[in-house]
């Protein structure tokens, strides 16, 4: 059983090291082979290390959001991140990546120390309700 607290240091970790690269390399390392990635909208699905690292690392233009704002916790083998910025705004005509501005909630859940579901959420609030 992993150690409490473990997997959120791992994921503020994570977040500094792509702060600091400004690639998606240091989350595709964390991340298992079968990993899979569930978007804000029904059918937007990743699946696989190499799929996932590509969908959000296009998201705009390849480059990583500023991020001025942050809350996390962690739930049992899950994490929450809620992110705001200036780059969260609504993404590209036609995007389903980013349908809606705002604040961006991801819950990453983790399996041996590695990142094995990413999923998008509108609000933290529906995050928590699936994790609770």
């Amino acid at each position: 059983m992993n150690e409490p607290g473990n997997n959120l240091a791992r994921v503020l970790a994570l977040w500094g090291e792509l702060a600091q690269s400004q690639t998606m390399a240091p989350l595709a390392d964390a991340m298992a082979e079968d990993v899979v990635w569930q978007g804000l909208l029904p059918g937007l699905v990743c699946q696989g290390r190499d799929q996932v690292r590509d969908v959000l690392g296009s998201a705009r233009g390849g480059r990583l959001p500023r991020v001025t704002r942050m809350a996390a916790e962690e739930a049992g083998d899950r994490v929450i991140v809620t992110v705001e910025g200036p780059d969260f705004g609504p993404g590209p005509a036609g995007s389903a990546l980013e349908p809606a501005g705002g604040p961006r909630t991801l819950v990453l859940s983790f399996e041996d120390g590695r990142v094995v579901q990413m999923e998008s959420f509108a609000t933290r609030e529906d995050a928590l309700g699936v994790t609770t």
